[in-house]
């Protein structure tokens, strides 16, 4: 910089000042530097430093200005030209006000520069339990209230109905009653029928036993009839062949010898009869043996037999009946089971929850009476955080499902990455999230974002706010297969 470019001319005084100036002359050049020094403010400082920095390259060749060439004077105020050094002071506030203003306007350019989120909350669905019957409500918990944490399958509140109708409950109750009692008295019959059943077997195998010990004498008896008749047929034979002898001597006449010879018939004719009556009793006998009672005054079975028949027909009859009231019973205890369970259902509902989550809004009160399908609480599932942000139509015409990007909470949170999962554009899609992307009015175009390390808390703190910064130089295919 040339020496020239630092000199400066006072600017011209009045005569009066000319006057006053003469009276005090040994102090004229202190006071006008003194002016000078007041007048170098910070808006002088910086013009200063910019004139310096444009006539920084003509330092390597200096020029002499021309003798003639004169200020230019203002009537309204004297102008200050640079001087001719400066005060290290000076020039070291005047860097100190240079780097402040630049390090003040490089944060917004450097937000300008980046993609980024004007406003972005975490999110999460809204789960709505509704009342499957209708009572009066109690809670599982003292103190449950919203922002209760509750994990999956814990008992939130219950649902009590003393007026549920119990009479089908009731009516399978006396049914099985019913036939309880009826298979216990068919159970008693059937004891009762086997007893005398097993009394006319025995009676019956007695009386076959005596029949054919009876079969068996007459058989007997029958031998002894022959054995008779035989004798008798053997007298008559010889009383034969004597009457035959004498009739050769004519000591007896022809009539004696036709008697003779009638007894010797009749007597071998009664062996005969004997001999076939012994044959009807062995197949009598035989007959006895076998089971089956033939005889002249009775039918082929006996009375304890036939009545043994009927006993074991009205036997099979009860065990029929009774196997049907068995499967019937457990057929209305089935059903009874299964009523039962319907009715503890509709006396009482225990509400359990479906996520890990908190409640958002609790739509019911202990002892309050509510109607079934009622919404009774609705909760947050923090297994399905997300964020929600909006941006800049500028911003969002650089994004794309599946980019990668960072959130950053204000509470001074760590950092988390996700990625974009849906694009809303100027639509703010209602859904059943927590905080509906119309709520954030900043910019217009509403973007879905998933950070997975947001799920893994039982604690999502929905409604935290944040900054999301969005990876455009990332493409989208590599951001998904990350």
């Amino acid at each position: 910089m040339s020496s020239s470019s630092l000199q400066y001319r006072p600017a011209p005084v009045s005569d009066a000042n000319t006057r006053h100036l003469g009276a005090i002359a040994p102090d004229a050049d202190a006071i006008a530097e003194e002016a000078n020094d007041r007048a170098f403010t910070a808006t002088a400082q910086i013009a200063y430093l910019e004139a310096a920095l444009s006539d920084w390259p003509k330092q390597s060749s200096p020029h002499v200005p021309a003798a003639d060439a004169e200020e230019p004077e203002t009537a309204s105020a004297p102008v200050l030209a640079p001087r001719r050094t400066l005060k290290p002071l000076t020039l070291l506030k005047s860097v100190v006000a240079i780097a402040i203003a630049v390090a003040l306007g490089w944060m917004p350019a450097q937000r300008l520069l980046a993609t980024t989120s004007s406003e972005a909350v975490v999110n999460a669905r809204i789960v709505t339990l509704r009342a499957p019957i209708e009572g009066e409500v109690t809670m599982a918990h003292a103190g449950t209230d919203i922002g209760s944490a509750f994990s999956l399958d814990q008992s939130v509140l219950a649902i009590d109905n003393p007026r549920a109708d119990a009479s089908p409950l009731s009516a399978l109750a006396q049914q099985r009653g019913q036939l309880t009692t009826s298979i216990a008295a068919l159970e008693a019959k059937k004891r009762l029928l086997t007893a005398n059943l097993q009394e006319l077997d025995t009676q019956q195998e007695r009386f076959r036993l005596g029949r054919i010990e009876q079969i068996e004498q007459r058989t007997r008896e029958s031998d002894a009839d022959i054995a008779a008749a035989e004798a008798q047929y053997s007298v008559a034979a010889d009383a034969l062949k004597r009457a035959q002898w004498l009739k050769t001597t004519d000591a007896v006449s022809q009539a004696f010898l036709d008697k003779a010879q009638g007894e010797a018939r009749v007597t071998q004719q009664a062996i005969r009869a004997q001999t076939e009556r012994k044959k009807g009793i062995l197949v009598e006998l035989t007959a006895a043996k076998k089971g089956t009672f033939v005889g002249d005054s009775y039918n082929d079975t006996p009375q304890s037999a036939q009545r043994k028949m009927q006993i074991s027909l009205e036997l099979s009859d009860v065990e029929a009946r009774l196997a049907g009231n068995r499967a019937e019973l457990a057929a209305t205890e089935a059903a009874l089971a299964k009523e039962t369970v319907r009715q503890s259902q509709l006396a009482r509902a225990d509400i359990h929850s479906t996520v890990n989550g908190r409640i958002w809004e609790m739509l019911t009160a202990p002892g309050e009476h509510v109607n079934i399908g009622q919404d009774l609480v609705k909760m947050i599932d923090c297994g399905s955080a997300i964020v929600t942000a909006s941006v800049s139509e500028t911003a969002y015409e650089r994004l794309s499902i599946g980019q990668a990007a960072t959130f950053t909470p204000r509470d001074g949170g760590p950092e988390l990455k996700g990625n974009i999962v849906s694009l809303n554009g100027l639509t703010a899609v209602n859904s059943n999230t927590a905080i509906q992307a119309s709520a954030l009015s900043r910019e217009p175009y509403h973007v879905t974002l998933k950070f997975p390390d947001l799920s893994k808390e039982f604690d999502c703190r929905v409604g935290r706010s944040g900054l999301v910064k969005f990876d455009t130089t990332t493409p989208a295919a590599s951001a998904n297969a990350s």
